[in-house]
């Protein structure tokens, strides 16, 4: 009785709804049913392997062929009638006509549906500051803003005073601004070129041959980088005859640094320096400006914007890196120090950044230590906040008035 009740109540809302709002209901019955053929497909699956793979023995192959004929019986069986419903909602396409007014709702629908998204995205990045920042509030109680950003230990494990352990974070601030400030002087020359070439210079075969190999950079995972920094670049390094050079440090870091932020700055890059328009380059040659000319003082200032945004994504990315570090900087707690009278050979000391401090530590960290490490991203956080606000008073002074 209640299930009968149930089945007339559905069937009257189905039919109000083709009735009153046509394509909207077809788009929905259509939606409904594709989900439903897509359980009907998961649920064969999972049969099919069940009846497979369960047991200890391989299963004969007239069993396997036998239960994959089943498998598709059933699913034919399952799926018939949504096929046959959604094959005649298609041949009944001019009865679900919109309506002028449907077709406005749905516009606004689709406006309001788009700022809510966009308005998500803002309140994912809010709700991890927000986190991460509550997760470091013990920290902040325990051991003071003014020692976690001026202090020059970290030992968390000793004991000074009524407050265990020393927090103090200046050596890895020095560590990750020293290889990012290393990774940006040697690789953004380096990007902003190729994405000259690939965007102005390159024909076309030697644009097809370079552009996928720069983004295949970006497909390569941070432990390969690693490894290749630890293999060729730590020996090559080595060779420099200094006292405590053991290969591993600052430049090491910076270098594979360089190359990891090299795609990304390239492709950000050369899609700017394509969006200049064609005029652009047109009325500098006709001034009698040579090509060189033309990328230097018109194209590359036109692109200024999309570039220093290019240059921005780099630093992130380097300041973010944690894996490939860890295995090439030396991971010294330690502010880095020349090894002898040069300061360039501060290059080759080694150091410890901030997120490699995160991730060394992080697994065995509790209390206040696990608190101390939550304010190290807090302050990652905030110095590529302070990056991006740079950037943009940069760009706000350049723009002419």
């Amino acid at each position: 009785m209640i299930l009968g009740i149930i089945g007339a109540l559905s069937s009257a809302a189905l039919a109000a709804g083709f009735w009153f709002y046509k394509n909207w209901a077809k788009t929905i019955t259509n939606l409904i049913v594709v989900m439903l053929i897509g359980f009907f497909c998961i649920s064969a699956v999972f049969s099919f392997s069940t009846a497979v793979f369960a047991g200890e023995k391989i299963t004969p192959l007239a069993e396997i062929i036998r239960a994959l004929g089943q498998s598709l019986l059933a699913l034919l069986e399952n799926i018939a009638i949504p096929l046959i419903l959604i094959y005649g909602l298609r041949e009944m396409d001019e009865c679900f006509a919109q309506s002028d007014r449907q077709r406005f709702v749905m516009d606004q629908f689709i406006k309001k549906l788009l700022v809510i998204i966009a308005t998500t995205s803002i309140l994912v990045v809010i709700l991890i500051f927000v986190f991460t920042f509550l997760e470091s509030s013990e920290a902040l109680e325990n051991i003071g803003l003014g020692e976690l950003l001026t202090g020059t230990v970290w030992r968390p494990g000793t004991s000074t005073g009524d407050q265990v352990g020393q927090f103090g974070l200046v050596p890895m601030i020095l560590g990750s601004l020293y290889s990012t400030l290393g990774a940006v002087i040697l690789g953004v020359p380096l990007a902003i070129l190729t994405a000259i070439l690939l965007a102005e210079v390159a024909p076309p075969l030697v644009r097809e041959i370079i552009r996928p190999a720069v983004e295949l950079l970006a497909g390569i995972p941070s432990v390969i980088f690693g490894l290749f920094g630890v293999v060729v670049l730590a020996p090559m390094i080595r060779n420099i005859e200094i006292d405590g050079n053991s290969g591993f440090g600052i430049l090491n870091a910076s270098i594979i640094l360089a190359i990891m932020i090299l795609p990304t700055i390239t492709s950000v890059a050369e899609d700017a320096i394509r969006a200049v328009p064609d005029s652009y380059r047109d009325a500098s040659l006709a001034m009698g400006a040579t090509h060189w000319q033309t990328i230097v003082t018109v194209i590359l200032p036109a692109a200024r914007s999309g570039i220093i945004a290019a240059i921005i994504l780099g630093i992130g990315r380097a300041l973010g890196e944690t894996m490939a570090l860890i295995m090439v900087i030396g991971n010294s707690i330690a502010i880095p120090t020349p090894l002898n009278d040069n300061p360039l050979t501060i290059l080759l000391a080694t150091a410890r950044t901030l997120t490699g401090n995160i991730a060394v530590e992080i697994n065995y960290a509790a209390d206040v230590h696990r608190s101390a490490l939550f304010f190290t991203g807090v302050l990652l956080f905030l110095l590529l906040l302070g990056i991006n606000r740079l950037a943009h008073f940069v760009m706000r002074e350049r723009q002419p008035s």
